[in-house]
């Protein structure tokens, strides 16, 4: 028996590691032996990353071909006959396929566009003409900004075996607003919820590595490279920003920073290593502040994290991994999903009350620099409310699994 996952931009996202890694653990603990196959952009380098994991990784470059060969074999036969081989060689990727999931978090939206959308639609298309059982694995959906993305996403999505939400915010959208039924789409959260720390021991050396004394307060900041590009913002505004919040964590915290870039991307655009550089050169090197600056595994990044006493983020993964741990964390939003799922965690309340930024509100530097302040003054409040409610998020992230094993027994019957 296999699973495929798709939509899976490639682990030098920690977000994407952390969802791809509890789908393997979470599944194979449901259904031992368990085959998985993964379609990423960067499989080369996933498989470094998943050498223990036992799965195949698999270019989505062929399920492009794939799309490409399917046209031409339905439009030119004279065409297609020569490259039959090749479609043949793809095919084989899904033959014994039992599932084929689409994860990726938020890869269904129109944050990236329509070709964007489309290519992540494209595998599905193919399971399901091939028969196989399509899941959205704990998606946020939209809002779409054209009835064309909406529809483009229906076409599909209404012949889903099982779709599911990890936030309520979308969960209403795509029940209500666009009609898909319950039957069909079940509220759940992100497998991030699931993912372990590293081991206490790690997070000690880790945090001796970098010179964070831990009897003084750490604020870990997840800074975000490509989210200027994303909402088209002023980069350089974005970056001043960053640095008046550090100055007041130093300065009137008494407290020292630990960045913690996310993604290391091959695209210079989206890597937050190359803003956290930028940060640690406008603060001279001050050994108050430090870059979490390995080639650290997401299980790494979240010990870190764990560590601290408040977490501000732009990577929403980055925040999750603070939450999921009880840090008293600060979503940077700038979609839909950062609200639904702290609204999910805390209250909708609790989140329009300084629990939740936008990204838009943080480049005001007074409104960014006020909400951290207040919230630092709150922040045990806010850790006691989230251990006393994570509990339940755990066990919703945990139906995400439950539902597709039971979708993997029905073929075995």
């Amino acid at each position: 028996m296999k699973a495929a996952i798709t939509g899976i931009t490639g682990l030098r996202n920690r977000g994407v590691e952390a969802m791809v890694l509890t789908t393997i653990e979470q599944l194979r603990q449901r259904q031992p032996g368990l085959a998985v196959s993964i379609f990423s952009e960067t499989p080369d380098y996933d498989e470094i990353r998943l050498q223990q994991y036992n799965v195949e990784l698999i270019s989505d470059r062929n399920l492009r071909r794939l799309h490409i060969v399917n046209r031409w074999r339905n439009q030119l036969s004279q065409v297609y006959k020569p490259i039959a081989p090749a479609y043949k060689d793809i095919a084989r990727l899904l033959s014994d396929t039992s599932v084929v999931m689409a994860s990726g978090g938020d890869v269904f939206g129109s944050d990236y566009g329509i070709p964007f959308l489309t290519r992540q639609l494209k595998p599905l298309v193919y399971a399901l003409d091939a028969g196989i059982p399509v899941v959205f694995l704990a998606q946020s959906i939209g809002p779409f900004k054209t009835d064309e993305e909406a529809q483009i996403w229906l076409n599909v999505a209404r012949h889903a075996k099982l779709v599911t939400i990890r936030e309520s915010l979308s969960y209403k959208y795509v029940t209500k607003d666009l009609g898909l039924s319950p039957e069909l789409v079940k509220h759940t959260a992100d497998p991030a919820f699931l993912l372990p720390p590293a081991p206490p021991e790690t997070v000690e050396n880790l945090l001796k590595l970098y010179g964070i004394n831990q009897e003084r307060p750490v604020v870990a900041l997840g800074i975000s490279q490509g989210i200027s590009r994303y909402t088209r913002a002023d980069y350089d505004k974005h970056t001043k920003v960053w640095c008046q919040v550090i100055n007041m964590i130093l300065n009137e915290f008494g407290g020292q920073v630990l960045l913690i870039p996310h993604v290391h991307d091959y695209r210079p655009e989206n890597d937050d290593r190359i803003l956290a550089g930028e940060l640690l050169r406008l603060f001279n090197f001050d050994p108050r502040v430090q870059l979490a600056g390995a080639e650290h595994t997401a299980s790494e990044f979240k010990g870190l994290i764990s560590a601290c006493d408040l977490v501000v983020s732009e990577r929403m993964h980055a925040a999750i991994a603070g939450l999921s741990s009880g840090v008293c964390t600060l979503p940077i939003g700038y979609s839909v999903k950062a609200e639904g799922i702290m609204t999910d965690i805390l209250g909708a309340e609790a989140v329009h009350n300084g629990l939740l930024i936008s990204f838009q509100q943080f480049l005001y530097t007074d409104t960014a620099c006020n909400t951290i302040r207040n919230l630092w003054s709150r922040r045990q409040e806010v850790a006691d409310q989230l251990k006393m409610n994570l509990p339940q998020i755990k066990q919703n992230t945990a139906a995400n699994f439950d539902l597709i094993s039971n979708i993997l027994a029905e073929k075995t019957k």
